[in-house]
């Protein structure tokens, strides 16, 4: 889990105060950052919450720090946020032609 010693540093929190804040040892987190061990589920999701990141980010999965969700719900509508959810559950058919439906609805209007 490199990702998590580059978020503990760049927040400057050491790993004493990490462990702390989600109720573990300050070897524990040192054994995570060293990959010596792995966080239970319950530990990832309190890592992701004190530190702000995405379990992909501190899995080493991804550089992005954020989680998508987080990016959208800070950027989106909760309109828009409803129709890219929906969007997303059409067929790739029916995605295709709701775009071409939108796309014709916004060359009209010019």
């Amino acid at each position: 889990m490199k990702n998590l010693l580059k978020i503990r540093e760049l927040k400057r929190i050491n790993q004493l105060a990490l462990a702390m804040r989600i109720g573990v040892s300050q070897e524990t987190i040192s054994a995570f950052e060293c990959g010596r061990s792995n966080p239970s589920v319950s530990t990832l999701l309190k890592l992701c919450d004190e530190l702000d990141v995405s379990a992909d980010f501190l899995l080493d999965r991804t550089d992005v720090s954020f989680s998508m969700k987080h990016f959208l719900q800070k950027d989106l509508s909760e309109a828009e946020l409803e129709l890219l959810i929906a969007y997303r559950r059409l067929s790739i058919f029916k995605q295709k032609r709701a775009v071409g439906i939108l796309m014709g609805m916004f060359y009209q209007e010019e």
